[in-house]
């Protein structure tokens, strides 16, 4: 049996995910996410001002889970070579896992729903995510790009291969993740880093 959420707002939160996965954010009133929610219409206004501001805390959500889920294997005495590879069979696990916040993430990444302080808020939330980066730049283990380039080239990966197996059913396992995280590596690692240390 699936465990009640007693946290009314993660409850909206989630209710919203699902909903929006389903039909859209305009096909979506704040009284069906209420109802899904198992909660009062009134009580999700207590969290919630409007639908616009619920999107807003919805991306942030979504980015902090995915980032956590991300670092959770990371340990200070690995390697940045060892960090980046459980990192990334990390990601793309909760992203196939997890195909709803995949497809929010990607559909509201640039909506003008999302707002600059949100869009900043992410950012802060992404900042363990950034500093493995820095540390990877520091050691010269990656090539020359601007973080934003390198973010953008490692998230399209990881999101292709999400989308790849859940639109497929092709089945997982650790062999072919170690390869495909390998791939994702080979493709921004500097080839003839200066550091002994990735």
């Amino acid at each position: 049996m699936k465990e009640i959420t007693t946290d009314k707002r993660q409850a909206a939160l989630e209710a919203t995910l699902s909903l929006i996965a389903e039909q859209g954010f305009h096909a979506t009133p704040m009284s069906q996410i209420a109802k899904k929610a198992n909660i009062g219409v009134g009580t999700i206004y207590r969290y919630f001002s409007c639908k616009e501001e619920l999107i807003n805390e919805l991306y942030i959500y979504v980015k902090q889970r995915m980032t956590e889920s991300m670092m959770r294997c990371c340990k200070e005495d690995q390697s940045v070579r060892e960090s980046f590879r459980e990192a990334l069979k990390s990601i793309i696990c909760y992203v196939i896992e997890h195909p709803e916040e995949l497809s929010f993430g990607e559909q509201y990444a640039n909506s003008p729903l999302i707002t600059q302080a949100t869009k900043e808020h992410g950012g802060q939330i992404m900042e363990p995510i950034k500093g493995l980066f820095r540390r990877a730049q520091e050691e010269n283990a990656l090539k020359d790009l601007p973080m934003e380039v390198l973010l953008a080239l490692v998230s399209g990966a990881v999101l292709s291969l999400a989308k790849l197996y859940n639109f497929t059913g092709i089945p997982l396992n650790e062999e072919r993740l170690c390869m495909e995280t390998d791939a994702i590596w080979d493709m921004i690692r500097n080839s003839a880093p200066l550091s002994t240390k990735a």
